[in-house]
């Protein structure tokens, strides 16, 4: 179970961590691209949001909007179950056109990105989950995600972190093992720190460059739409720039 100094408040933690990701809804920048018309965030067939046992409890007292994963088979549901943090329950919605916002989980406030920590622990902003830069708009986009949520997830996660201080270490973990698999590759961290700045990070030597948004990759079928900002993605860009 996950330790805790103290029972969270999730309708507390909720409030505090309700901003968009951008001024842009991006579900209908990656909707058209992926089957069946479905956000990559919200499509059940390529991720399967967690909750804390804590959360769960809460969500289940305050909506119907979430049930239990119950997956296709028991082998796939034991075997994806392992790969959650211990105290934390795989469930699903109803989908996202009927999506309350209020009572979106943890993971879908703040996909596609995951708390980066350095190896000596220090928490330095937001790194995305590559599995998913060919189906998520905003990776390729991130210029247009908000000062005002990332400040958003950096108090949420510091919260679960004096919480929950596995989640941390889970966390800590986790970075390592995505410094690995990118050093593995030849590739390089992306890494959006607090202060409206965008860098990349050495995998190897964990040496921190800052770069400038114009010199992020595209992907998938976003790269092809780096060449054709519409107007209203380039005033929002320009916007945060200058925040």
């Amino acid at each position: 179970m996950t330790r805790s100094h103290q029972p969270i408040n999730f309708k507390k933690l909720y409030n505090g961590f309700s901003l968009p990701l951008s001024n842009l809804d991006c579900g209908e920048k990656c909707g058209p691209y992926n089957d069946y018309g479905v956000p990559v965030c919200c499509d059940i067939q390529l991720l399967i949001p967690s909750a804390y046992d804590l959360e769960w409890n809460y969500l289940q007292s305050e909506t119907a909007l979430w049930r239990l994963w119950s997956g296709s088979s028991a082998i796939e549901k034991d075997s994806l179950q392992q790969e959650v943090q211990p105290g934390q329950v795989l469930i699903q919605c109803l989908g996202h056109q009927d999506c309350q916002r209020s009572f979106r989980t943890i993971t879908c406030r703040a996909f596609p990105f995951y708390p980066y920590l350095d190896s000596v622990g220090s928490f330095i902003g937001l790194a995305y989950y590559g599995d998913y830069r060919e189906q998520c708009w905003i990776i390729s986009n991130l210029s247009s995600v908000s000062e005002e949520y990332k400040s958003q997830f950096q108090t949420s996660f510091l919260k679960l972190f004096q919480l929950y201080p596995d989640t941390r270490d889970n966390f800590l973990n986790f970075s390592r093992s995505m410094r690995n698999q990118a050093a593995n590759v030849g590739e390089s961290i992306a890494l959006l720190d607090f202060a409206g700045g965008v860098f990349i990070v050495d995998p190897i030597t964990e040496k921190v460059q800052q770069i400038s948004f114009q010199d992020l990759g595209s992907f998938g079928p976003f790269k092809i739409m780096k060449d054709l900002i519409f107007s209203d993605e380039d005033q929002i860009q320009e916007s945060n720039k200058k925040k």
